[in-house]
């Protein structure tokens, strides 16, 4: 993913949506989940956004 920080975190966010939406507990939100904690290490988004993508994740990959 390529852009500003904003725009990076934003895109991860709406595809993890997406993602959990679409497939719940998938291979593909898991690869999503882990492309942002890596994104996170580089610097490219912030610790608040990965946060709040991995909440997303965890909340389609374990629902209540």
């Amino acid at each position: 993913m390529e852009g500003t920080q904003q725009a990076k975190e934003q895109a991860y966010l709406r595809r993890a949506r997406e993602l959990g939406r679409a497939s719940g507990d998938s291979p593909e939100l898991s690869q999503l989940c882990r492309e942002a904690y890596q994104e996170y290490r580089r610097g490219g988004i912030s610790s608040a956004a990965y946060n709040a993508i991995y909440t997303v994740c965890l909340e389609y990959a374990q629902p209540r």
